[in-house]
C-alpha cells in the first residue's frame, strides 16, 4: 500500500479550487476544515484562516453546496473536520444526509470522545460516512486497543500533545505508539500535527501509513504562488513515494 498524503485546507470561499489542486497533485484524501468560532484543536494559523473564512461568509451550508456541485470532478476522497457543536446545531441526521449527498468520505470530530463516537455510530449506522478516530500520545495501550478495534476509514494519530501547527519535537513515544496501533488495527494509521517538510514526512512515514499536513498547507496557500505551492505538494508526494 502506498503511503497516504492527507493535506488539510480551510473551507473558505475558494476551497474547491484548493481541493482540486491538491487532488491533481498527489493527495489521497483531503481534510476540509469547517470554519468555527471556537476551534479548540487548531493552532494560530488555522484559527486565523477560520476567522477569515467566517468573515467572508463561508459556512457548512456553503461547503455542502460546493461539494455537491463539484463532487463528480474530484478524484480524491475528502473528509470534513468539524466540531460537534456545528453538527448538533445542524441536526445530526440531516448533517449525515448532506454528507452522503456531498460524497463526504468521513468526519473528524476532535471534541467528540470515543464513548460518544461509539454511540453516535451505532445510532446512525446506515450512513456511509465514516467517523475517523483520533488517538493522542497520552492514551494508554488499553485505550488505544479499545479505540483502534472500533475505528473505520483511517486512524489519525496525534504526533504531540499540542494544537496544530507546532513544529517542536515529535512525542518521544510516537513511533512505538504507531507501531502498536498498527498491530491492533486493520485500517491505515496516519499521523499529523507539526509535520511541515519532506524530512518530517520521511521520519514519520517510516512507521505510519500516511501523514496529515495542516498548518503548513494553509500557510502556503496564503503566501505561495500557485507554482510554488504545487512544487511543495509534489515534494511531499515524492517523499511518501520513497517508501
Amino acid at each position: 500500500m502506498s503511503k497516504l498524503f492527507i493535506p488539510y485546507i480551510m473551507g473558505d470561499l475558494n476551497f474547491i479550487h484548493h481541493l482540486k489542486t491538491l487532488t491533481e497533485n498527489g493527495s489521497d484524501i483531503v481534510e476540509i476544515g469547517v470554519p468555527f468560532s471556537d476551534p479548540v484543536a487548531d493552532g494560530p494559523i488555522i484559527m486565523k484562516a477560520g476567522r477569515k473564512a467566517i468573515d467572508e461568509g463561508s459556512n457548512i451550508n456553503f461547503i455542502f453546496d460546493e461539494l455537491i456541485k463539484n463532487k463528480n470532478t474530484i478524484s480524491s476522497k475528502y473528509v470534513l473536520m468539524t466540531y460537534y457543536n456545528i453538527l448538533s446545531a445542524y441536526g445530526e441526521k440531516l448533517f449525515l444526509d448532506k454528507c452522503d449527498e456531498a460524497g463526504v468520505y468521513g468526519l473528524i470530530i476532535p471534541d467528540l470522545p470515543y464513548e460518544l463516537t461509539k454511540k453516535f455510530k451505532k445510532e446512525f449506522y446506515h450512513h456511509s460516512v465514516k467517523i475517523i478516530s483520533l488517538i493522542a500520545m497520552t492514551a494508554s495501550d488499553a485505550r488505544i486497543m479499545q479505540i483502534a478495534k472500533n475505528s473505520e476509514g483511517f486512524i489519525y494519530t496525534v504526533t504531540m500533545n499540542a494544537t496544530t501547527g507546532n513544529s517542536g519535537e515529535f512525542h518521544p513515544d510516537l513511533k512505538r505508539k504507531i507501531e502498536y496501533i498498527k498491530k491492533v488495527s486493520k485500517i491505515p494509521v496516519v499521523a499529523g500535527f507539526g509535520i511541515k517538510n519532506p524530512e518530517h514526512v520521511k521520519d514519520i512515514a517510516s512507521v505510519a501509513d500516511g501523514i496529515v499536513i495542516g498548518s503548513e498547507i494553509v500557510k502556503r496557500i496564503e503566501i505561495d504562488s500557485r507554482k510554488e505551492f504545487i512544487t511543495y505538494i509534489k515534494s511531499i508526494r515524492t517523499a511518501l513515494n520513497s517508501f
